[in-house]
Order: C-alpha cells, then structure tokens, then sequence
C-alpha cells in the first residue's frame, strides 16, 4: 500500500508570509478608513488615565469644541476649526485622533 504524504513545500510555515501580507494590508485599510480628517469632528484619545474633565479641557485649550462624550472617560468627540487642531491637542497629550464616526451613537441598550 502506497503511502501519501505532504511535500515540504505545502508546509505550515510557508503560509506566514503570505498570511503576513494579508495582515498589513487590512491594516493599512482600517487606519486609512479611522484617520481623523484635517479638520472637523474627531475622536481624540488620551492616555488611559485620564480623566473625562481633563480630556475636554485640553481639547478646548487646543482650540476644539466639545462634540460628545465617548464610553470612555480619556476618549472625546471634538470639533477642530482648522488643520493645526490636531498639532496643538497632540502637544497636549492626545495619543491618536481618528474620525469619530460611530463613536458618539446612542447605546444599543438605551430606550
């Protein structure tokens, strides 16, 4: 009885590149598709620690205008005015600033 067995070419490990590859590029499509836009409403995010008082009083001495609040204390949605919105508010301690589509929806809970 003959045996059938793998090549060592169909191996496990020759599909991490590839699987590699896939990853970056879903990545690259999901930040290109969060990037907040140069000006208008975004979501700043700042440090874990912070609290949701501090997060918008930085966003307003950034110049911004508060939108809404997020499930997430360090998380807010702002207005910026102008393109240098983000420069300022990321001096100020923001990490990320990403478009705040769907961020500000009511909860699926509420009545």
């Amino acid at each position: 009885m003959r045996r059938i067995t793998q090549p060592d070419s169909a191996r496990l490990a020759d599909f991490v590149p590839a699987a590699l590859f896939a990853l970056l590029a879903v990545s690259t499509v999901l930040v290109a598709a969060m990037a907040a836009p140069a000006k208008g409403q975004m979501a700043v995010v700042f440090p874990p620690m912070t609290s949701e008082l501090t997060a918008w009083a930085l966003v307003r001495q950034a110049g911004g205008l508060i939108v809404a609040p997020t499930q997430l204390p360090n998380v807010v949605v702002a207005y910026a005015p102008d393109e240098t919105f983000q420069s300022r508010v990321q001096s100020l301690g923001a990490l990320f600033l990403f478009a705040a589509e769907g961020l500000c929806a009511p909860s699926a809970n509420e009545d």
